[in-house]
């Protein structure tokens, strides 16, 4: 398999590992199912008291970590000691809920909550930080040596470059049909395409690991050794303001959604692999609300701007002595979710040109666009939902709540009381009163463009039988795999 980024250390309590690896080695106390239909991971059962301040877990026995340490109550305590309360996870709702962990039993395992959050057990499904290994896998001190999990995979080696898995023949679950995966780095989209299609690699696909473009996945689809895979269309890709800086005068954030004809953005820039967005949320997506009303008309784009003070001059707009000029960050390699980030950069540039708005596209590599972001280093972005199409809590907390200095969608108490109102309510309607609540503010403030719903595209070549595209980025699943040569 092909991998767009090299690779960190494989710590599921921290961020600089692969997502695709990690829930390869690492499990979860639960899961998801078909349908979204939460399931038994390493806990068989659980119990939410009546209040939701407590909920009990019976954990799996006979369960070995793959350095042969049995996982029980303390090993699981240890694990959700390591990352629970700590900063680098409040993103995690979860995170900060948690006030205690403990240890009625052996294999019992107990959590007490600050408060009632029925979304808890959707965010233990996520392998970082949720997942568990082996208190073996840290040295004296506590730092990380080595990736130590209780998967259907054992990590075998690992470089920055390339990596190697054996299949886990003491797993406690169905064990994997092949007996070997073996990843490399290979950075550039088109040696990737290039490798498939000669059978250097199998498999492509995914938003992190190494994604295709929708002109790749055309191309792709045209040769006969080669299966494309298409999800459901269910990850939003938006553009988001920095609203800090010159976006932040809502003039410039409604003229810009006017600007933008999103039906034909997404027939181009997507091959007609993805559809027009018109919510925050794709539809099917619990709550995620009415479709909003976005109609491509560029004169009311100038009048509004127009209406703002930002005068045309003959070079674009100005407006007390200042050019209008958006700064639109994107990564430049491909290694991200929204595919073709040069091409929708141009894209959008041209359109916002015809009304009068300068866009600058500034590339730069991944790591840097992020600290670009939290730094706020920019005016547009593009973005994308993410986590389980099943429960949107894990975006909204990281984007509608929090840090008002962390890159986000539209931070503010207004949003965050609406928010929390939803993540915290106990009956479905008080929840989806407080999220459509929150979704006609971010549609008033024009917080954000919604572009298109896109799907997770996966390619394999022809000897890979049997393999179903995940739902998310963290339940990556080979087990019905098989490869005929």
């Amino acid at each position: 398999m092909a991998n767009a980024n090299e690779y960190g250390d494989q710590d599921p309590h921290d961020y600089n590992g692969d997502w695709f690896i990690a829930p390869m080695v690492f499990e979860t106390l639960v899961k998801y199912g078909q349908g979204g239909r939460l399931e038994p991971g390493l806990a068989t059962s659980w119990q939410v008291a009546a209040d939701g301040l407590t909920i009990d877990f019976e954990l799996r026995t006979g369960v070995k970590f793959h350095d042969d340490t049995p996982f029980d109550a303390q090993a699981a305590k240890w694990n959700l000691d390591r990352w629970v309360g700590k900063e680098s996870h409040s993103w995690l709702a979860a995170s900060k809920i948690i006030k205690a962990v403990e240890v009625p039993g052996p294999m019992k395992l107990r959590l007490r909550l600050e408060r009632a959050y029925d979304p808890l057990l959707q965010e233990l499904t996520f392998t970082r930080p949720p997942g568990f290994m082996s208190p073996k896998a840290v040295d004296a001190s506590g730092k990380f040596t080595k990736a130590i999990g209780t998967g259907p995979w054992r990590l075998e080696q690992i470089t920055t470059t390339a990596a190697s898995l054996v299949r886990n023949d003491g797993y406690w679950g169905a064990k994997p049909k092949i007996d070997r995966v073996e990843f490399s780095v290979r950075k550039d989209s088109q040696t990737r395409v290039s490798a498939l299609r000669a059978g250097e690699v199998d498999m492509l696909g995914g938003s992190y690991l190494a994604p295709i473009s929708p002109t790749e996945a055309a191309t792709l689809g045209k040769d006969e050794r080669v299966t494309v895979l298409h999800g459901d269309p269910d990850i939003t890709v938006m553009l988001g303001f920095n609203l800090n800086g010159v976006a932040g005068d809502k003039a410039i954030r409604e003229a810009v959604r006017y600007a933008l004809d999103r039906e034909t953005l997404t027939k181009v820039l997507y091959a007609g692999q993805a559809k027009a967005a018109t919510t925050l949320f794709a539809p099917g997506i619990p709550d995620a609300g009415a479709p909003q009303s976005l109609p491509f008309d560029p004169d009311q784009a100038r009048r509004i701007l127009d209406a703002a003070g930002w005068r045309q001059d003959g070079k674009g707009r100005v407006k007390d002595g200042k050019q209008l000029v958006l700064s639109l960050r994107i990564p430049s390699t491909a290694a991200v979710g929204w595919q073709d980030s040069r091409l929708s950069a141009q894209a959008v540039a041209s359109a916002l040109a015809e009304v009068g708005i300068t866009v600058n596209i500034v590339a730069v590599d991944e790591a840097t666009f992020y600290d670009d972001l939290h730094a706020g280093k920019y005016d547009l972005a593009f973005m994308e939902t993410y986590g389980a199409p099943y429960d949107p809590s894990g975006f909204v907390v990281g984007f509608l709540t929090g840090d008002r200095k962390d890159p986000g969608l539209w931070k503010t108490d207004e949003v965050e009381r609406l928010v929390n109102g939803a993540l915290y309510a106990r009956d479905a309607a008080t929840r989806a009163k407080n999220y459509q609540e929150a979704w006609a503010v971010l549609n008033r403030e024009a917080a954000f463009v919604p572009i298109a719903y896109r799907p997770r595209v996966w390619a394999v070549g022809p000897a890979v039988k049997g393999f179903q595209v995940p739902h998310t980025e963290y339940d990556f699943d080979l087990s019905t795999v098989t490869l005929q040569r």
